[in-house]
């Protein structure tokens, strides 16, 4: 018996051992105007970074989107100037034919160019 009360009394100073810790003192830090005006200087200079990115992306998309509409509208400028030169050298029976063309050639570049107006 004396052996167990032993080992008994070594296991409950083992398991209160860290019982009688202080406890932890918590300080409250004063937030001062500096700190603030720090802050807020961080958050608009990480604002405006991210606005001048986000504008040069949209540059750059525009632009992309601006060179494929205007190789679109010149590619189908050629095709209407074609046509015209057609109908400029065609015989009278042909007119009809050529005219149908031209007249939808014309209509594609009138399309072409309302879109790209509403777009940009």
């Amino acid at each position: 018996m004396p052996r167990s009360w032993w080992l008994l009394s070594a296991a409950v100073l083992v398991s209160c051992n860290g019982c009688t810790q202080a406890p932890v003192e918590h300080t409250v830090r004063k937030v001062t105007t500096e700190d603030v005006r720090r802050d807020t200087e961080k958050a608009v200079d990480t604002a405006t970074r991210a606005a001048a990115q986000s504008k040069e992306d949209f540059e750059t998309r525009l632009k992309a989107r601006w060179k494929e509409k205007m190789a679109d509208l010149e590619a189908k400028q050629k095709i209407a100037s074609e046509k015209l030169d057609e109908v400029r050298t065609s015989t009278g029976e042909a007119w009809g034919h050529l005219e149908k063309g031209a007249q939808a050639a014309w209509e594609d570049v009138r399309k072409a160019l309302q879109e790209a107006a509403k777009e940009f």
